[in-house]
């Protein structure tokens, strides 16, 4: 089965980034004056970053907003996405924080989302000390693993991101196939139902389909029955033709994502790499990123396996 749990909240952080703060770190959202739109500060993210060169998948964001006192600071987001947990993910978060205090001199609050499936694995600060010197650091976690118990809860909230959670936890500790497909028409179910506008709907039924990603012999299971729900349903849907489109645009995504990898890797990209990229599929994208954690050249990384 390939999973690909991380491509989504690249996205779906931006696009329910309000949301996602009121459920995850409601403390934090009530102090954002939102009358100011935030601003995501990708290219800043990638000068202090290397993590292309590890073999983690990790999915970073930083976000320039300002509060309702009317000081500026920025947002360190950072999504663990591995199955397995990492030892060194808290001075990993410092490093972040240090480098940002550093290079850009302003105010960081650092905020770590874990999705992994190990209740013990809970870092909050890393600390470092010998010989009456060294430091401290604090950084806000939360665990979705927390949530499994309250699923019904989830997938009722007003909230967008709720169902976000809900189908992230599905991914993790769902492998029956066929169960899988029928919490995804749940999910489907309730995202028609909550009170967006039908753009942003549609990009949440991506994201709940992306993150599920369910196995190919419950493809047509779930397509089906989507097709009957659309059919029948009373209350306004998102057509099977907009779901592909938007799923087209999110292939563009990935497209800049990869190129930004490579570049990173490899320095300045020739036009026939360019080409390539921009010619290529979601799966052949997909299957390149992976390749770049361990690809010495350019041509390791387009080698099939």
């Amino acid at each position: 089965m390939n999973e690909d749990h991380d491509s989504p909240w690249e996205e779906a952080l931006e696009v329910f980034f309000q949301p996602f703060l009121q459920l995850l770190f409601a403390d934090v959202e009530a102090l954002i004056d939102w009358r100011q739109a935030p601003v995501f500060l990708d290219k800043e993210l990638q000068k202090i970053s290397n993590d292309a060169e590890q073999g983690r998948r990790y999915v970073d964001k930083l976000a320039q907003v300002r509060l309702r006192d009317g000081v500026e600071h920025w947002l360190l987001i950072h999504t663990e996405v591995q199955g397995e947990p990492e030892q060194n993910f808290a001075e990993r978060m410092y490093h972040y924080y240090s480098r940002i205090r550093e290079r850009y001199q302003k105010p960081v609050i650092s905020l770590a989302i874990l999705t992994d499936t190990h209740p013990g694995f809970r870092p909050k600060c890393f600390s470092s000390h010998f010989a009456g010197s060294g430091v401290t650091f604090h950084f806000r976690t939360c665990k979705l693993l927390d949530f499994q118990a309250d699923m019904d809860k989830l997938q009722h909230s007003d909230n967008p991101f709720a169902l976000l959670v809900a189908a992230q936890l599905t991914a993790k500790l769902i492998r029956d196939g066929r169960q899988r497909a029928d919490n995804l028409i749940g999910f489907y179910r309730l995202a028609i139902r909550q009170r967006l506008d039908r753009q942003l709907i549609g990009r949440l039924v991506i994201f709940l389909e992306w993150m599920v990603a369910l196995p190919a012999e419950s493809s047509d299971y779930y397509d089906a029955y989507i097709d009957q729900l659309q059919e029948k349903a009373i209350m306004p849907y998102v057509s099977s033709f907009e779901r592909k489109g938007i799923a087209k645009g999110f292939e563009h995504g990935t497209q800049a994502i990869l190129l930004k990898l490579l570049a990173r890797r490899f320095g300045e990209l020739d036009e026939a790499t360019l080409a390539r990229v921009q010619a290529a599929k979601t799966p052949e994208l997909e299957r390149w990123a992976e390749n770049i954690l361990e690809a010495g050249t350019l041509d390791e990384v387009f080698a099939e396996h």
